[in-house]
């Protein structure tokens, strides 16, 4: 995989995890402009360090999933549910369509996809504070 920098560093090439959820450290596609898969990459960790160095930074252009810390409020909107977290970036506010924009990944995770697309992630409801939990335990 020599040339993996220099198919990185073209301007339409796009890095996507395969399974971002459940396996993120492996599994990864580089597609062209027009979706088209160029390389997979099955385990990034076998990578020489320029090669991995590269991969991360343009994976970290792409991808942004905040960790759910604290869920402070969840309120009824006309278009779906208005929710207030912390996550590991911040406060922030997100609207959800339906219950159906929370998955449960299984092990006690959940994600939550809002109405603009982000992924929010919950890796372990069981270390949410009591509050937190009894906001969410309809959705697990």
């Amino acid at each position: 995989m020599t040339d993996l920098i220099s198919i990185l560093q073209q301007p339409d090439v796009r890095p996507i995890r395969l399974f971002p959820l459940t396996e993120p450290a492996h599994w990864v596609s580089i597609l062209d402009a027009k979706g088209q898969e160029i390389v997979c990459i099955e385990d990034p960790t076998k990578l020489d360090a320029s090669e991995r160095a590269a991969l991360d930074a343009a994976l970290a252009k792409r991808h942004f999933v905040p960790v759910i810390r604290r869920v402070l409020t969840i309120t009824r909107a006309p278009d779906g549910f208005d929710w207030l977290v912390e996550t590991d970036r911040g406060t922030t506010t997100f609207r959800i369509e339906t219950d159906e924009s929370i998955q449960s990944l299984g092990g006690g995770r959940l994600v939550i996809i809002d109405k603009l697309g982000t992924r929010y992630l919950v890796p372990k409801i069981t270390d949410l504070d009591r509050d937190s939990r009894r906001k969410l335990e309809r959705y697990y």
